[in-house]
C-alpha cells in the first residue's frame, strides 16, 4: 500500500473527508484529489501535518508499520521509493536496494540523484 492510499484508507475509516484534510492541513483539496487520481505522494514536508490530522505517526504513513524507529534493530534503514517503504536489515541490503532503485532510473534522474548525493557529501564535509 502506498502512503497516499494509507492517507485515503485512514481517512474512510476515521469517517473523515478530503474537505476536512484540507482544512485542517492547508493543503488544496485539488491536492489532495490528486494524490488519490494519480496515485502520487505527498511532499515530505505535509506528511507531519496529515499525520497528525489523522492520529497517526509519520513513519505509520511511510510504512504501515505501528513500529517506531526507537524499535527498528540497528542498521535498519527505511528506503522509500514511489510512495513505498521498505525496510532493510543491515547496510548490505540497504546498498543493493539502493542500486536496484538506481539502476531503474532514466540517466537524466541518475544525474540528478548523483548531483544530490554530491551536495550531501560536501555538505557533510563542510560541517566536520
Amino acid at each position: 500500500m502506498t502512503i497516499s492510499q494509507r492517507i485515503f484508507a485512514l481517512l474512510e475509516k476515521k469517517n473523515l473527508t478530503q474537505k476536512h484534510l484540507a482544512e485542517y492541513t492547508g493543503i488544496s483539496e485539488a491536492a489532495i484529489s490528486s494524490w488519490k487520481k494519480r496515485n502520487t505522494t505527498p511532499s515530505s514536508d505535509k506528511l507531519i501535518k496529515i499525520s497528525e490530522f489523522l492520529g497517526v505517526s509519520v513513519y505509520y504513513l511511510l510504512t504501515g508499520s505501528e513500529t517506531t524507529i526507537g524499535d527498528l534493530p540497528a542498521g535498519s534503514a527505511v528506503l522509500i521509493d514511489s510512495g513505498n517503504a521498505y525496510l532493510t536489515a543491515d547496510d548490505e541490503k540497504t546498498e543493493e536496494e539502493l542500486l536496484r532503485m538506481f539502476r531503474s532510473l532514466s540517466d537524466f534522474n541518475k544525474g540528478r540523484i548523483l548531483g544530490i548525493m554530491e551536495a550531501i557529501t560536501e555538505q557533510l564535509y563542510l560541517e566536520q
